[in-house]
């Protein structure tokens, strides 16, 4: 016999306000940056060794005896930085602005706008997203950290650009930097292309050459004026040589690297715990009449090997 059961479903006011913290880690951590294209370790608390395989020779005359070359099994240990993001809202400031209309009525409730709220966590995915853009390429944990002043956020992490310039780099594998514009892009992402070691040239497909946003315009201003397509009514491909060009919006102008894909390493603690994200309503702690938003991540930028 077939059996009718309903259930009474109450969703609880908190429920509606609250954007899904795996979402926001998501959207903020994962999506829309330079390392999203990186070699991702994730669940990492402090440390991570990483580790690489290589061989001597493989390949020998034929003989009764046994030859056989060395193999080399190397790691190197990556850490993550730890990192606070902090926010809070002040209800009669929202009672003062256009969202006092979405509001509930009444002073002790619920007060922060559903809608609003959404609109807030998305906002604050972006924000931090880019900073984390910018963190990926430019950190630098020797500037002097200062709430006052937006811009030294770079120095909670040290980034990929730091990390290269203080490894020792063979000679061959850096070029002379100079101001890159329409009329010599070519010329310098030529410098980069025949530094290309020969055993690379027949992977293109696992190469990924970085470019700062300068040199990627230049370039599209360089094709668009060379060729004879009409490239001011649409957008040429950035591609050089048969290799894609990716931009790397945090980078500095006139910077550009080329590597292995799986060189590029993002480290971070994420989705694993995704309560981390924490909203609170501090009229029920403190009595402060505000909303407090507040996260803790780890995240760390580094190369495997030159």
């Amino acid at each position: 016999m077939a059996r009718e059961l309903r259930f009474g479903t109450t969703v609880a006011a908190n429920a509606l306000l609250e954007k899904n913290p795996k979402e926001f880690y998501t959207a903020a951590l994962l999506e829309n940056r330079s390392s999203a294209q990186f070699r991702q370790i994730l669940n990492v608390k402090e440390k991570e060794k990483i580790g690489s395989l290589s061989f001597g020779t493989l390949l020998y005359p034929a003989e009764c005896d046994y030859n056989g070359g060395d193999q080399t099994l190397d790691a190197k240990t990556m850490e993550v930085c730890k990192i606070q993001l902090g926010t809070d809202l002040c209800q009669y400031e929202l009672e003062t602005s256009f969202l006092a209309d979405w509001m509930k009525a009444g002073s002790n409730g619920d007060w922060l706008p559903a809608d609003f709220a959404s609109f807030m966590f998305d906002e604050l995915g972006r924000n931090v997203s880019q900073q984390l853009e910018y963190l990926t390429w430019q950190g630098d944990s020797s500037i002097v950290f200062d709430e006052e002043d937006p811009s030294t956020y770079l120095a909670l992490c040290d980034g990929i650009l730091k990390k290269l310039c203080s490894a020792s780099i063979p000679a061959a594998q850096t070029i002379t930097g100079t101001t890159v514009d329409g009329t010599n892009v070519v010329a310098e992402l030529t410098k980069v292309y025949v530094q290309i070691p020969k055993a690379l040239k027949t992977k293109r497909a696992d190469i990924k050459w970085f470019i700062a946003q300068n040199i990627a315009d230049a370039y599209l201003l360089a094709v668009a004026v060379q060729s004879s397509e009409v490239y001011t009514n649409k957008l040429a491909e950035l591609s050089f040589l048969g290799y894609t060009l990716t931009i790397g919006e945090g980078m500095p102008d006139n910077t550009m690297t080329l590597s292995l894909g799986n060189n590029y390493v993002f480290l971070a603690d994420l989705v694993s715990d995704p309560s981390d994200l924490n909203v609170i309503d501090m009229s029920k702690t403190t009595g402060d009449k505000r909303i407090r938003v507040r996260s803790d991540f780890k995240v760390g930028f580094d190369f495997l090997k030159l």
